[in-house]
């Protein structure tokens, strides 16, 4: 059986064959990916960023013409070893891996490199290995002390209704989260009350003092604008020369 006729054997049994000498052709990429990365940067920093992909996707060319000069001097002999561990250039016809698969195949190399799918470094490839925690600022809630009482309870809702006569009962109202404050009258979001909302918005805060055994008095109702969630940062970035 000529070589022609058992890649077309191969090419029919199935997909599994084609994943696996896929994953190889991948292997290869990755370090010919390594060696036009140190070799590119090392030489030529701040370059554009079609120059990356330009140096990559010639590597990688030529890479794969390597392999499809060596194929046709191959014996059957070789080439039924090289079914058994799936290598790329049996399995997958001359000139299969165009430049787009190439760009597809490079994505995750790119990014586990600090760049995005077009070349581009992005701000999380300067920063330190340990992930920045974006700066959220801190809410104070405060209230004066209420002689008597032995702690305070603090309520929270974007509905200011439920704080009305007839909708408010206190820790069994309906949709209402509630925390109870001990030797102190102040709560600082969103350290101390981490169940606090994360949806921005207006949310109305009830705080009402409790004694000892358990009665509690009507709620102060305060309200403010509360937001804990910090703007991404900017996706992509880059330093040039000014002419």
């Amino acid at each position: 059986m000529d070589h022609k006729a058992k890649v077309g054997i191969d090419k029919r049994d199935g997909s599994l064959k084609r994943e696996a000498a896929f994953l190889y052709v991948k292997q290869q990429m990755r370090e010919e990916m390594t060696l036009a990365w140190e070799d590119f940067f090392g030489k030529n920093p701040g370059e554009k960023e079609e120059d990356v992909w330009r140096r990559v996707e010639e590597r990688l060319r030529s890479n794969q013409n390597s392999e499809d000069q060596d194929k046709g001097a191959r014996d059957l002999k070789e080439t039924q070893e090289g079914g058994t561990r799936c290598e790329a250039d049996y399995l997958l016809p001359e000139g299969s891996i165009a430049t787009g698969e190439i760009a597809a195949s490079a994505k995750p190399i790119l990014l586990e490199k600090g760049l995005d799918a077009t070349g581009s470094t992005e701000a999380d490839a300067l920063r330190r290995r340990e992930k920045i925690a974006p700066l959220i600022l801190k809410r104070r809630i405060w209230w004066e002390h209420v002689p008597g009482a032995n702690s305070y309870v603090v309520y929270v809702s974007k509905d200011r209704a439920i704080f009305e006569p007839g909708s408010f009962s206190w820790e069994t109202t309906p949709e209402i989260i509630s925390k109870r404050v001990i030797g102190k009258t102040e709560l600082v979001i969103p350290d101390e009350w981490p169940e606090f909302p994360k949806e921005s918005g207006t949310y109305y805060i009830g705080i009402t003092s409790r004694d000892d055994i358990g009665n509690q008095s009507a709620p102060l109702l305060l309200s403010g604008v509360f937001k804990f969630l910090a703007p991404s940062a900017p996706l992509r970035g880059g330093i040039e020369y000014l002419t």
